[in-house]
């Protein structure tokens, strides 16, 4: 375990990220996350968005709120990447990626792409009564069309090689589940890949810059930020995930204390 706020560089705050007046307007260089999905998982705080007794217009006008604080936050030339998958509603698909799409063009944001992350390792489909789901999407966001992307950043690891060499990265990226004791804990069953996140942090800030994470569950973007020398912020209703985060992040400060 690790004292949270006793990390350098590492700004937590307890409550909803539907209001985020702790942070300055234009400070932010890159919101990364994956917000919680409509009627499909209880993160264990009554007042959490996506709640099963919640219609999906309402969880859109609250998460709405959420992207409109992100877009003050940001700076001119900063980028938002919302990690999120298709639903079902009663058995029937919701494209919800598109519609977060929409919502946060009315807020602001210039829609730059529709990442597919393609998941070679998912075994299971989303009803007995269709194909097993082996993707998601990144929806790829910026607040002006003048924005930082280091593409040269973006290289292929060994875990995705759907670049060939000396060809620009493109919108289809592998990158494996590995399930750990993190992907195990009962709040948090489903976080991204630290490969995955390491990518758009490295494609969308420099060094030094501020992450936000407005869904900062079990901290797997302030993880891959803190180790690439950026800022994080994130926001999280659920003080219950302080010890799952904790564990997240102890290697980074056991590494820190090794190398010192």
């Amino acid at each position: 375990m690790v004292d949270l706020d006793a990390i350098d560089d590492l700004e937590i705050h307890w409550s909803t990220s539907e209001e985020m007046t702790e942070v300055e307007d234009g400070t932010v260089q890159s919101v990364i996350t994956s917000p919680p999905y409509w009627d499909l998982k209880d993160y264990g705080h009554e007042n959490q968005i996506g709640t099963a007794d919640e219609s999906y217009e309402h969880y859109h006008d609250r998460m709405e709120a959420v992207w409109s604080e992100c877009y003050d936050v940001l700076r001119d030339d900063g980028t938002m990447w919302v990690v999120v998958d298709t639903v079902m509603e009663r058995g029937d698909l919701r494209l919800l990626p598109y519609h977060i799409a929409e919502r946060v063009e009315d807020v602001g944001f210039v829609l730059q792409d529709m990442v597919t992350w393609y998941k070679p390792t998912a075994i299971a489909g989303m009803t007995d009564r269709n194909v097993v789901n082996k993707k998601e999407y990144v929806v790829y966001l910026s607040k002006s069309k003048d924005h930082k992307f280091r593409e040269e950043e973006g290289q292929n690891g060994l875990e995705d090689p759907a670049v060939a060499e000396e060809h620009r990265l493109g919108n289809l990226w592998r990158h494996p589940v590995k399930r750990g004791t993190v992907g195990q804990n009962v709040l948090h069953q489903a976080p991204y890949p630290t490969s995955l996140i390491d990518r758009i942090v490295k494609v969308s800030t420099d060094p030094g810059d501020t992450v936000l994470d407005p869904f900062f569950g079990s901290g797997t973007t302030a993880a891959s930020a803190l180790e690439l020398d950026r800022r994080c912020i994130g926001y999280e209703l659920n003080e219950e995930f302080r010890d799952v985060i904790s564990e997240r992040l102890a290697s980074l400060q056991q590494r820190s204390l090794t190398e010192f």
